[in-house]
């Protein structure tokens, strides 16, 4: 059985790590969203669908085929849902043109080679409100109830419990630590996992009492760090004397000082200075300069909205901080409003209070006087960026600053 993943037609409530990003390839816990169903089902092969713009890119980073449907049975996923025990049952179950949906939602659906015109055009347009109702008119329904995502501030909320809830298949792998001298503290070490050629400098504290701690292979903890758990610690990272607070999680290549609380990063971040990251996500390549600081609650305590396009959302929690889109980058002393929602491939900078819900793509400035950013100059930012990491900026890379671009 071959598995695809697809995104839905509010694949714009993830924004702004949806611009570049399918839904189902954004971190939770300690995986992607599809790398948690390829765990428990284990499927024969597995590709995507996807937004047109998206699909390149999507290839070159995962290597698997997109927006192609199979010759053979086949099934659907939505990346906004979870794998739980209630959903993979209804699987086994489902037959061939059979759908599972949940509040009006496509979950699930099944297919074989025998598809005719219009549901192969539902399939690969399924994003669109189009595409989605055109291939549940065409299948036969199964209802259920299941939670699913709605919203980016959602993954932040629940990433904690998700580090807690999959830290068992880690302590069936063999790990190991490198280099951790005598003199740092690692408290309730049965729920900690280290991984290969991990180092543990003198004078780290390694707190697992509130939850357990995942540090993946060749990252380094410096002198003076605290990590609290629930928290994951992707491969290649580097902390920097900072303090990481419970429920957050780290990708691939971040190097991360001052204070992280609940916080996400997609992978290959910076922010290697002081200066406060809290109820936050930060998609790739995102560089904040030395004192970049959010605000993640309001001085009435009231509740924060969110600004998703043309429409301010109400979270319903008075704990929200920033989001930031890829290759995005703050200058020194940058302070981001709370619940502020940053676009791709913006720069800010001027040392000031960015008061804006909403900025977006391709900005650059101060508060207040913000331009539209030059393409090339965008271009160029990120190729250097990327170097520094030994990462090739490819003509996969700059097709797609220029569709970001030609959409924003």
């Amino acid at each position: 059985m071959t598995m695809l993943f697809f995104e839905d037609p509010f694949f714009g409530n993830f924004e702004p790590l949806s611009i570049s990003h399918p839904v189902y390839t954004l971190l939770c816990g300690t995986s992607k969203i599809y790398e948690k169903w390829l765990d428990v089902i284990n499927p024969d092969d597995y590709g995507f669908l996807s937004r047109s713009y998206l699909a390149d890119i999507l290839n070159l980073e995962t290597g698997k085929k997109v927006n192609e449907i199979p010759e053979k049975d086949f099934i659907i996923i939505n990346g906004r849902f979870l794998p739980t025990s209630k959903i993979i049952s209804y699987l086994d179950e489902l037959e061939t043109n059979e759908a599972l949906v949940c509040d009006d939602l496509l979950m699930v659906y099944r297919g074989n080679a025998d598809l005719d015109g219009a549901t192969k055009e539902a399939l690969l347009n399924i994003y669109t409100a189009d595409g989605h109702e055109g291939l549940k008119a065409v299948s036969k329904i199964k209802k259920i109830e299941s939670e699913y995502l709605n919203y980016i501030w959602n993954l932040v909320e629940m990433n904690g419990r998700l580090i807690s809830e999959e830290f068992a298949r880690f302590k069936s792998k063999p790990h190991s630590a490198d280099l951790i001298y005598e003199n740092s503290t690692v408290i309730n070490p049965n729920d900690v996992f280290i991984g290969e050629s991990v180092q543990i400098a003198p004078s780290v504290v390694i707190d697992a009492s509130g939850g357990p701690i995942i540090i993946k292979n060749k990252t380094r903890i410096e002198s003076f760090s605290y990590l609290q758990g629930p928290c994951y610690i992707g491969p290649d990272c580097r902390i920097a004397g900072g303090k990481m607070h419970a429920g957050s999680s780290l990708g691939p290549v971040c190097r991360v000082g001052g204070e992280v609380e609940e916080s996400i990063m997609l992978g290959y971040c910076n922010k290697y200075h002081e200066g406060f990251l809290g109820h936050a996500y930060l998609g790739e390549w995102v560089n904040l300069g030395a004192l970049t600081t959010n605000s993640d609650l309001k001085n009435n305590y009231k509740e924060i909205s969110v600004e998703m396009g043309e429409r301010s959302i109400n979270t319903g929690s008075i704990k929200i901080g920033c989001f930031i889109g890829d290759h995005t980058k703050t200058g020194i002393g940058t302070m981001l409003n709370t619940g502020i929602n940053i676009g791709y491939s913006c720069n800010l900078y001027g040392a000031g209070l960015f008061t804006d819900k909403r900025i977006s793509s391709f900005r650059w400035g101060v508060p207040g006087d913000l331009q539209r950013y030059k393409l090339d100059k965008a271009i160029e930012t990120a190729d250097n960026s990327m170097g520094r990491r030994g990462m090739e900026f490819s003509s996969i890379h700059k097709r797609l600053f220029e569709d970001i671009y030609r959409l924003t």
